[in-house]
């Protein structure tokens, strides 16, 4: 095998790899973004204070 076999055969293996990845990441990212625009986010609710009954 001379040096350019090794530099090719190297690349397929980037090529490769990287083409199973993106894919994985494109799943992964749209799954976590769906999953957060979904979910309900607890909202501020104003405080309150309880109301004491008069005195009569």
């Amino acid at each position: 095998m001379t040096l350019s076999d090794v530099t090719l055969l190297g690349k397929k293996i980037l090529v490769g790899i990287v083409i199973t990845i993106v894919p994985f990441v494109i799943i992964t990212g749209g799954l976590w973004l769906t999953q957060k625009l979904l979910t309900d986010h607890p909202t501020k609710q104003p405080i309150v204070k309880p109301i004491k009954p008069e005195a009569s």
